[in-house]
């Protein structure tokens, strides 16, 4: 009973870490900025307009690199 106890209690936790921010526009990686622990991709939309920035996961931030197509870079 304690092993499912603890691990439901593993299970959670992981879970409540997970970070949800709201998906950026679909377009072109221009760039990356680093703010702390704060991560935030710069993307040109690909329907035109200005460019936007907006904060991501950490390993949205590694997997998506400069010129590469938001948001396939996060489901590749």
């Amino acid at each position: 009973m304690k092993r499912l106890l603890l691990a439901v209690t593993a299970v959670l936790a992981v879970a409540g870490c997970a970070q949800n921010f709201d998906q950026g526009p679909e377009g072109q990686v221009t760039d990356k900025v680093k703010s702390g622990k704060k991560f935030y991709l710069v993307v040109k939309p690909a329907k035109g307009g200005d460019e936007k920035k907006f904060r991501v996961s950490k390993y949205d931030y590694h997997d998506c690199n400069r010129g590469s197509k938001y948001p396939k870079c996060v489901d590749d």
